[in-house]
């Protein structure tokens, strides 16, 4: 539906991604600045997170704490706190 609205305002958008566990749709506003809009497909909340998962966690080439929590080997975690 968004997608139809903004073909139909004049955004030049592309056919929806399917990205597994999302879906997204590329456009550029009025400005010609790039956005994606996109949403879940798989919920991946309101479970227990499992790194584990290929259809939430499937890089190939995954950022260095996402390799760290696969390995059960989170070296940093910030300490947070109320103030």
């Amino acid at each position: 539906m968004l997608r139809k609205r903004l073909l139909a305002a004049g955004s030049e958008v592309t056919e929806v991604v399917d990205h597994g566990f999302i879906r997204s749709v590329y456009f550029t506003d009025p400005n010609g600045i790039a956005l994606e809009a996109s949403w879940w497909v798989v919920d991946g909340t309101g479970r227990p997170t499992d790194y584990t998962d290929a259809a939430l966690f499937s890089d190939p080439d995954p950022v260095p704490a996402v390799a760290e929590l696969r390995a059960g080997d989170l070296r940093d975690v910030p300490q947070t706190k109320l103030t």
